[in-house]
Order: C-alpha cells, then structure tokens, then sequence
C-alpha cells in the first residue's frame, strides 16, 4: 500500500501543483499577447500596404467588370470607383474585396421599379459599403472611407478639397497623400479627377493639366498619336469619322468651326490625332490584333477595345471564321471615338460629383486643353 502523506506534504503538493499551473498559465498568457502583438503589428503593416497605389492591381480588378455581369449601375459606383476602393466583379451584380484577410462581398442591384429618389437614396447606400463592408483590417477600408470624406467635403465646398491633420497623419504611404496634394496645390480651379484615382493611370493627368499653354495634355496625345500612326501607315488603317457633338462643341464653344486642333501635329494624321484625343491608343496586349483585319485599339481608363479598320482589308481563304470570331469579341469592328467607350469612361462621362451629379465629358477638358 502506498505511504500516506502528511498534511504538510499534501499542502506542499498542492502549492507545487498550483506553482505549476501558474508558470503553465503565465507563459500562455505571454505567448498569447505575443501573437496578439504580432498580429496587430502584421494589421498595421497591411494598413501601409501600396495596394490603393498600386495601378496594376486596379486594372486587374477593373478587367473583372464585364457589361453582362455589372450592367448600367450609376457613375458614382461605376467598375472605376469599385475597383479603386479593392473590389472586383466576381458574378452578376456580386462584387467582392480581392484583399486576403478581408474577401468581403456584397450584392449592388436596383429594383427597375425604384422612382428616382429612391435609386439615388439606395445608391448612396452602396457608395458607403463600398468603404464600410471592408473589414477592419483591410487597408481598403480607411483608404476608402478617408476618400469618399474627401469628396463629400469637396462637394459641400464648392469644390475646395481640404486635407486635415487626420488625414496627413494617417498611416498610409506618403507618397500617395503627396501626389495628391501636389495636385491640389497646384490647381487655382476645380479638381476634375476624384484624388484617389489620381495615382491609379498616369493619361488621367491630361485632364488635370495645370498649364497655361495646355503642354502636358499637348504632348500626352501627340505621343499617342505617333503610335497610332505607325499602325495606320503600316495596316492602312483610315476612315475616322468626327462625331456632330464634338463639331458643335470646336465650333460653339471653342470658336474653332474647322477643328483645325486636329490638324496641329506634323508627325501624325487627323485621325491618329483624333483617336489619341479622345482617349485610344494601340492594344498592346500579345496577339490582339493578330486576326483582325486592322489595327486594335484601346481605351486605358474603360479598357474598352474596337478596331480600326483597314482600308484595304484582306481575308485569309484558310481561316475566314476565326477572324470573324475575333472582331466580335471586340465592342465594333469599326472605331467610333465616343461611343466605342464604355458608358461610364471618363472620356465620354466625366466623373460623379456626388450621387446626383457629375462633371462634364473628359473629352471636352481635352479638346479644351488642346486649344490653349
């Protein structure tokens, strides 16, 4: 039979059982603020994460908006404002956030019944969880909720954006905010572009040519127009026609009735001039225009593609079908300079002013830009 203990010695066992018990539990306790530490300190580098920087990543998501699985939603939540603020279209009117600890979802539908007070009421509602339904650690979060306070402020204004000491202090990278202000700084009038876009595609900045002489926008579409040349001398491309709204415009508002601002480069035609204006220029994607009896084109802000048809075209005896199938995987086989965009492209749109309002088409700061 085993000896019995004394009370002395149950009592010393039971305090070395609780003494073990303690530094077991102390060292959990350790090892949990620990991880907890860690995990706090691994959520604040997310937060100063590049990613709303990042424009390859903000064309990769805007690529998933496709016109049959997020149709005619209104500006102020178009596939840029979306993918901006991290979403990416993952199904017919389902939206969801592409960042790995976040993967929030949401569904943007409106009732075709809605009168228009509701649609905009219902719409401002979606513009928020755009920003709210991001989870807490999710740097897209504070990033869009600080974007869309920017521009509400903006709005009420009169279109004087205010940087505050919250947001100049905020833990995201100093170049974004700098970028940002720079332009502010430097515009005496409205900012067209919303701020948040300015660092996503550098061809916004012809919309926010600060020049006296219209130099930034001048030279951003000549040289575009010289790459477009290039294809038309090469595929004998030709046959861009002046829509009647851009005529009225040259004539009524910027007293030039022969849109002679088309004919002021010495290196490329009107039409390669034109295209590059209103915002195409060549598709440089490997073998997208392998096919297609022209050249393609592309709009880098909608990601909208059309060709340009060849003056001349050819057909291969072998492999008619498969061309045909290749232009009509394009939105026309023949450019047309407005409408070939997508509704909500800048160059034909402009940008929402709130849920209600939006500034004027991109193309008309453009043509404006280029008259100077």
């Amino acid at each position: 039979m085993p000896t019995m203990k004394t009370a002395d010695e149950l009592i010393a066992s039971v305090d070395a059982t609780l003494d073990g018990w303690r530094v077991a539990l102390d060292s959990s306790l350790s090892h949990g603020k620990e991880t907890v530490a860690l995990e706090a300190a691994a959520a604040a580098d997310n937060k100063k994460t590049y990613l709303w920087e990042d424009s390859d990543k903000y064309f990769e998501r805007l690529a998933t908006f496709k016109p049959d699985t997020y149709f005619a939603k209104p500006l102020a939540i178009s596939p840029l404002v979306c993918a901006a603020f991290g979403w990416e279209n993952v199904g017919r009117d389902i939206i969801k956030c592409t960042h790995k600890q976040c993967k929030a979802a949401l569904c943007i539908k409106f009732h075709p019944a809605l009168d228009k007070e509701s649609h905009a009421n219902l719409c401002a509602k979606y513009l928020n969880l755009l920003a709210s339904s991001h989870k807490d650690v999710c740097p897209f979060q504070s990033f869009a909720k600080r974007s869309l306070k920017v521009m509400e402020r903006k709005s009420k204004t009169n279109n004087a954006v205010i940087i505050d000491v919250e947001e100049e202090n905020s833990n995201e990278p100093a170049s974004l905010m700098d970028r940002v202000e720079s332009a502010l700084k430097c515009s005496t009038v409205d900012l067209y572009v919303p701020p948040y876009m300015l660092p996503l595609c550098n061809e916004m900045k012809r919309f926010e040519d600060f020049t006296g002489d219209g130099s930034v926008t001048k030279q951003s579409v000549e040289e575009g127009a010289i790459k477009i040349q290039r294809q038309i001398d090469a595929k004998g491309a030709v046959g861009v026609e002046m829509p009647d709204v851009v005529s009225t415009y040259c004539r009524e508002v910027l007293s030039d009735p022969n849109t002679e601002l088309f004919d002021k480069s010495e290196n490329c035609s009107r039409d390669a001039y034109m295209l590059s204006a209103f915002g195409w220029s060549l598709c440089d994607e490997d073998g997208s225009a392998g096919d297609v009896m022209g050249a393609v084109m592309k709009c880098n802000l909608c990601l909208s593609k059309s060709v340009l048809a060849s003056a001349a075209p050819t057909m291969n005896a072998e492999s008619p079908k498969k061309k045909k199938r290749r232009i009509d995987t394009l939105k026309e086989a023949n450019i047309k300079v407005l409408e070939s965009h997508r509704a909500y492209c800048p160059n034909v749109s402009g940008f929402a002013r709130g849920v209600s309002d939006q500034s004027k088409p991109g193309w008309k700061v453009v043509l404006s830009n280029l008259r100077k």
